[in-house]
């Protein structure tokens, strides 16, 4: 810990101690996690890609130690959290209704499929947690291994996305393989709009000769597309090697130093200043709590006579930070019609995006035969509804920090005291897999089709013009008659072909509508429910603030009330005691604020 940090927390232990000495036992709370959060600064880093990118593999070469699952194939399958411990140790943890409980697993299964772990009992398996004894980790850094990303199929783009908004980094994972898909590119924007601070590995280096041509081609997407970052080429084989031989030059080959000063130099040390900006926040809130109620009692204990004014107005204070928590506050109708509003437009624009990928593919399906494209259409279609529900998700992360700004304001205008950061990044929700898109019959195609789609036409046209001639003594068989069977055929085989046409393109718009509306369906219920957790963390965190005015009023009341019925002899005692204390109270709300600004 360095000498800023010792300084703080010697802040913080004396701000608790006179928390404690005054009763103020939600203050000493708080401060207690203000103290964790100063000797712990976790920065929690996201890896995200497509299937077999070598996401798990670069975490593994990162730290030097196979904690994540390797192999051939879709191998990471649930979210994997690698943190620092003193022990080697891991554990899943599994979801039964709303609650959650950590079951222990040994260290050596880590390997393992837990998808389906017997120890869950048939509970829902969420996450795999393993904690080493690693220099990397032991700075704070804390990494995410995510299954790959999929299309509309799969849930896990929508879970990684979910991710991100309280992720202090992202690393981006891509093999050389070939260059950036439209799918992964637009997964890309939307996990840098979701995340600024990201690092685009390029892995496997080793596996591919043309690696610079792929890494220059995905370069100039990037520039293109207006995302500001550049793919760094690493090799994890490369790495695995140049620690076990000790070869520094074989390491800076493998592109791993980059990755490093990335994480340290940009990670941990803006980890480090979010940590002390919050931290200043939480004294300054701590110091103004506990500044009122020596304040009041100061005074009191200067000047007896003092004490029905104070009273009356620490009384009028208090009845108005209690009216806070009442429904009928201006804050929470804020927040009621904030939510209400961000509901309906939420909903109006992921419609209005369905509407349109509707829209643009039934024209694309009227004006050919599906059939002949639906294995190209099914992909396109996909990569259009997975891009629709990213941008939806980021425009709700965006709407909902303004509502939460519009709450604070209006928080702030009834009076209360400053407002501490919030953290609304973890609502993100997963969204339940749908089924893909039906197969379509294929068009009708071979010469045996159309001989008997033609003679089952043609015969009832020769026969019918076949017996007109009968009527004017020609043979049952004649040109006319074998010439009508032949156009009749050929209308009869056209007709045909094109009932089918149609009849494949009322299936293909019928698929894609029930895609459609299965997916506007999964993201529409989660994003409500997004959305009510948003309500609930907002409207806890400003009533949490204003029983903690609340409280602060009625010990100030307490307190005046007491100091006026000190004897003599003790005011002077007291007096002193006080002033020290508001005098490090002061100082230390000041430091706080100076420093929250800067």
């Amino acid at each position: 810990m360095d000498s800023g940090a010792a300084k703080v927390l010697k802040i913080v232990e004396r701000l608790t101690d006179m928390a404690v000495d005054s009763g103020r036992a939600d203050l000493a709370q708080r401060l207690a996690m203000t103290k964790d959060r100063i000797a712990d600064p976790r920065a929690r880093v996201v890896v995200v890609g497509r299937l077999s990118q070598g996401k798990s593999q670069l975490i593994n070469a990162l730290l030097n130690v196979p904690a994540c699952r390797v192999g051939d194939g879709e191998t990471t399958e649930l979210i994997t959290i690698v943190n620092f411990g003193d022990e080697p140790t891991a554990r899943i943890v599994v979801a039964e209704g709303d609650i959650t409980r950590q079951i222990a697993i040994p260290i050596d299964d880590v390997h393992r499929d837990f998808a389906h772990a017997p120890e869950a009992g048939g509970a829902e398996v969420m996450r795999l947690e393993i904690s080493l004894p690693s220099p990397l980790l032991k700075q704070g850094l804390v990494l995410v291994d995510t299954p790959g990303t999929g299309g509309v199929g799969s849930v896990h783009a929508a879970a990684a996305l979910g991710l991100l908004p309280g992720a202090n980094a992202l690393i981006i994972c891509s093999d050389v393989s070939q260059e950036f898909t439209a799918p992964e590119m637009t997964f890309i924007r939307q996990a840098n709009e979701l995340c600024p601070k990201a690092f685009c590995a390029a892995t496997k280096v080793d596996l591919y000769p043309y690696w610079r041509e792929v890494v220059a081609a995905d370069t100039a997407h990037l520039t293109r597309a207006g995302i500001p970052l550049v793919p760094k080429p690493l090799s994890s084989t490369l790495r695995s090697h140049a620690i076990a031989l000790e070869d520094k030059e074989l390491n800076e080959e493998s592109g791993y130093p980059d990755l490093l000063r990335f994480l340290s130099g940009e990670v941990l040390a803006h980890a480090q200043q979010d940590m002390r900006s919050g931290v200043r926040v939480e004294i300054a809130a701590a110091a103004q709590h506990l500044s009122l109620t020596l304040s009041s009692e100061l005074t009191v204990l200067s000047d007896p006579a003092e004490r029905e004014r104070i009273v009356a107005e620490l009384d009028a204070a208090r009845r108005e930070a209690k009216e806070l928590t009442s429904r009928t506050a201006l804050w929470q109708q804020t927040l009621g019609d904030g939510i209400s509003d961000l509901s309906a437009d939420a909903d109006y624009d992921l419609r209005g995006r369905f509407r349109s990928i509707l829209k643009d593919f039934e024209h694309e399906v009227d004006e050919t035969d599906p059939s002949m494209i639906w294995a190209d259409l099914t992909d396109r279609l996909e990569h259009r509804v997975s891009e629709a529900v990213g941008d939806n998700f980021i425009w709700i992360h965006r709407k909902s920090i303004d509502v939460a700004s519009a709450v604070a304001e209006s928080f702030a205008r009834d009076g209360a005291v400053e407002i501490p950061e919030m953290a609304l990044a973890s609502v993100g929700g997963e969204l339940e897999p749908v089924d893909p898109l039906v197969g379509l019959e294929q068009a009708p195609s071979g010469f045996g089709h159309k001989m008997i789609t033609g003679m089952r036409g043609s015969y009832g046209g020769m026969m019918m013009f076949g017996m007109i001639s009968t009527l004017v003594g020609m043979s049952m068989i004649n040109p006319f008659s074998v010439l009508a069977g032949v156009a009749l055929g050929r209308k009869s085989y056209q007709e045909d072909r094109d009932m089918r046409l149609q009849r494949r393109r009322s299936e293909a718009k019928m698929a894609i509508r029930r895609l459609v509306d299965d997916v506007q369906f999964e993201a529409g219920r989660e994003s409500r429910d997004r959305l009510r957790l948003i309500q609930r963390v907002l409207r806890d965190h400003f009533r949490a603030i204003a029983d903690e005015t609340t409280r602060s009023l009625t010990e100030s009341i307490a307190a005046t009330e007491k100091a006026a019925k000190a004897k003599v002899s003790e005011r002077d005692t007291r007096c002193r005691e006080v002033k020290q204390q508001l005098t490090f109270l002061t100082e230390a709300g000041n430091w706080a604020r100076e420093g929250a600004t800067e």
